[in-house]
């Protein structure tokens, strides 16, 4: 036998469904953006050890071929060293342009970024 509910109780129903519904949307909506970017940062830093293998991998071999041009294998290592002090100075001096920004940017893009879902697959 079906209860007779008043308008008001039906309503205050509807809106503990929605309710419930829309805190369970959040929780997967900021779950699926965690898990984006965890896998993002772990891949990045994967790439980025292979890179940093890779240079230093380089780096050895040119200043080796420039210590034996200078014929002083140790000259090719501080001409080397010289360079890449000078890089890191002016990394430093424009790190916010450079490093801060686009990297603040990037995160907020990411974090702000519509879900794939749209209101009409959500409402089926």
């Amino acid at each position: 036998m079906e209860e007779n509910k008043t308008p008001v109780e039906v309503l205050l129903e509807r809106g503990q469904a929605y309710t419930k519904t829309t805190l369970q949307l959040f929780k997967l909506k900021a779950t699926n953006k965690g898990a984006e970017l965890i896998s993002k940062v772990v891949s990045g830093f994967v790439i980025l050890i292979l890179l940093i293998l890779l240079f230093v991998n380089l780096n050895i071999a040119i200043a080796l071929l420039i210590g034996e041009l200078l014929g002083k294998m140790w000259l090719g290592f501080c001409i080397l060293a010289g360079f890449y002090g000078v890089a890191g100075l002016i990394v430093y001096l424009f790190r916010d342009r450079l490093i801060k920004r686009p990297v603040s940017n990037s995160i907020i893009k990411e974090l702000l970024n519509e879900d794939e879902f749209s209101e009409e697959e959500l409402s089926e």
